[in-house]
């Protein structure tokens, strides 16, 4: 936990908190299996508990960590076959919000997934694959939102935090970010286009074919 990165004063306590747990999840600091132990945490980043017990238990509710007996709170374990099991769920409720994203997003929305888009045909360019995962998430992120359902936007989440727990376990391979980004393309010309059906298709293909990487990754 030395490594924790500092908090930005500007924003509220518990939120300064909870995201910095985030992405020192995401990015390994605090790793699978780790106590998110509340004394502990609050004496490194020199805060009271009770933000800290906010937070982490915050983390509980996204999945990014779990509670275990006799152990406490700690961070989720995402191993490599349970990628391709959340992968399948998100086949079908991913295609439901493309579907929704088609029908209802507003132009500023199609914006912001072109320039995400951008960014990651740079990523994937430049053999970047943190840039690429990174790009990913925000790119179905926004999707979701354009959905305008908040329950599912939540349950895309969570699944999505889950899945970046264990994006290490994902080799960078040039083929599956080229692959991904390809996908994502013909996602979001069909969006643009209002076409429902189609990018509904076209998401559940991206996420069935990603199912498909995953499972050759996990068999080698």
């Amino acid at each position: 936990m030395s490594d924790l990165p500092q908090m930005s004063p500007a924003i509220r306590i518990v939120d300064a908190v909870q995201d910095m747990l985030r992405e020192a999840i995401f990015g390994g600091t605090l790793r699978a299996g780790e106590a998110l132990s509340v004394p502990e945490l609050a004496r490194r980043l020199n805060v009271s508990r009770s933000p800290v017990r906010e937070a982490v238990l915050g983390l509980v509710a996204q999945g990014l960590a779990i509670e275990q007996p006799r152990r406490g709170v700690v961070v989720a374990t995402i191993a490599a076959d349970d990628l391709v099991a959340i992968h399948e769920v998100r086949e079908f409720l991913e295609a439901g919000a493309a579907q929704l994203c088609a029908r209802r997003i507003e132009r500023a929305g199609v914006d912001r997934l072109r320039c995400i888009l951008a960014e990651q045909k740079r990523a994937v360019k430049n053999k970047n694959a943190d840039g690429y995962f990174r790009t990913n998430s925000q790119l179905h992120g926004a999707i979701a939102a354009g959905a305008g359902n908040a329950r599912l936007e939540q349950i895309l989440r969570n699944l999505e935090n889950q899945m970046r727990i264990a994006l290490n376990r994902i080799a960078g391979d040039e083929r599956h970010i080229r692959a991904g980004y390809d996908e994502h393309r013909r996602v979001i010309e069909a969006i643009a286009a209002g076409d429902e059906h189609a990018a509904g298709e076209a998401m559940r293909s991206h996420i069935a074919n990603t199912v498909a990487r995953l499972r050759a990754s996990v068999a080698t």
